[in-house]
């Protein structure tokens, strides 16, 4: 298995909004850009202007001006604090939504991944659950990370314990060759997992003309499902994990509740799930079960293309 040929942590973009869970996504994506020697950049979006602030344009929009430069200062100083060099950018939204205004800078950018909390203030104040997180990962070029804090201590999201869910597509690989530079950059403990999901109609209606057992069938999937798992393993030893192992998940779940069940089981920090996409607008391209994940973990996701 072939590592990437650039480091998605090479360039990193945080979208914030001054909100305090956008300052969250500052403190880990400056965790982050420490260990990786990232360049980092600090985006504040500048809201669009509405038919009824017309008459105070000038006025009204200087303030709007004035409250995004504030919030990428505020963000910005999270950087600075931990010894990291930043830049910062105020773009005005003009008719675009955040989410275009967002994804259209990271890709005229370059951008590696983007970092941004779940929830938000003034510019995403509209926004409800995560749909601007959500709408950036469908997107967005490139990888995002979605910062949520798992309710135990706000005070430390220091990512320790990553857990990678794979497969056998590309896209998986994609995400462990991710989850395994940053465990390895952060010195994070390394846990990969794979859900062996049999859908319930499937037992419901048996196979056709087959002579084969159901359990049977489970049961091979789980043999080639751990042959996955310990060449996973083997990767990110050779590539200089310390701390790795593999989590086999057999019961009738989706993969997505899976997932979820064990990173809450296992107290991890960051889920990491590739996805297929090119980025852009002319569909949803986030896939059914990363977009489940993001919505449904208790912990920061981390979403590679």
């Amino acid at each position: 298995m072939s590592k990437p040929t650039a480091s998605i942590f090479a360039r990193i973009l945080l979208a914030t909004d001054g909100s305090p869970n956008s300052q969250q996504a500052a403190e880990v994506a400056a965790q982050i850009a420490k260990s990786f020697g990232s360049e980092v950049t600090v985006l504040s979006a500048i809201p669009s202007i509405s038919a009824k602030a017309a008459p105070l344009e000038g006025e009204y929009y200087s303030r709007l001006v004035n409250k995004a430069d504030d919030n990428a200062d505020k963000a910005a100083s999270v950087f600075k604090k931990a010894g990291v060099a930043v830049s910062e950018r105020e773009v005005p939204q003009d008719r675009a939504s955040v989410v275009e205004t967002i994804v259209e800078y990271a890709s005229q950018e370059s951008t590696g991944l983007i970092v941004m909390g779940t929830r938000g203030l003034g510019g995403f104040k509209r926004a409800t659950m995560g749909s601007v997180s959500s709408g950036v990962s469908a997107h967005a070029p490139c990888a995002t990370l979605v910062v949520r804090s798992k309710g135990k201590d706000d005070d430390n999201l220091e990512i320790k314990r990553i857990l990678v869910a794979i497969d056998s597509s590309q896209n998986a690989r994609g995400a462990l060759e991710a989850a395994v530079e940053l465990a390895k950059g952060l010195k994070a403990e390394l846990r990969i997992a794979h859900v062996v999901y049999i859908p319930t109609l499937f037992w419901s209606m048996g196979v056709p003309g087959s002579a084969v057992p159901t359990d049977k069938i489970e049961e091979d999937a789980a043999s080639v499902a751990r042959e996955l798992l310990a060449n996973a393993v083997k990767f990110a030893r050779d590539s200089g994990v310390a701390d790795v192992k593999d989590e086999l998940v057999t019961d009738l779940v989706s993969p997505y509740q899976g997932i979820v069940q064990l990173a809450e089981h296992d107290d991890a920090d960051v889920i990491v799930i590739g996805t297929r996409g090119n980025g852009g607008f002319k569909k949803l391209l986030l896939g059914s079960v990363a977009n489940s994940i993001l919505h449904y973990a208790g912990c920061s996701v981390l979403v590679t293309k």
